[in-house]
């Protein structure tokens, strides 16, 4: 796996108004609603007790799209037998981590 931009020993050094020093944090995980992070964490341990861990990893996006999609129509049409809203957040980061991953993998055959 490689690295991630601007974490690490080369990250860029930013002085405080202080006079303290530390490096640049360029993601602001400050902004994310804990709620909604639990929330998603629920519905992906639910997943990792239903199909294992890391299975999501091998399903395509378009299908983690598809399944997302179904659970936000699911909720406006007011379905509640489910937790629509965080299995659709739920879905959308599986997609967006696998297009991370697949940006990772050097293409096939090369």
């Amino acid at each position: 796996m490689s690295a991630i931009p601007g974490v690490g020993p080369d990250a860029e050094v930013v002085t405080l108004p202080n006079g303290a020093r530390q490096s640049r944090a360029e993601a602001r995980f400050d902004l994310l609603d804990g709620r909604a992070m639990f929330r998603l964490a629920r519905v992906m341990g639910y997943g990792a007790t239903r199909y294992e861990p890391g299975n999501w990893r091998r399903i395509p996006i378009c299908d983690h799209i598809n399944h997302a999609l179904v659970h936000i129509f699911a909720y406006l049409a007011g379905d509640t037998q489910d937790d629509h809203l965080g299995h659709a957040l739920c879905r959308l980061h599986m997609a967006v981590a696998v297009d991370e991953q697949a940006k990772q993998k050097p293409p096939e055959g090369g």
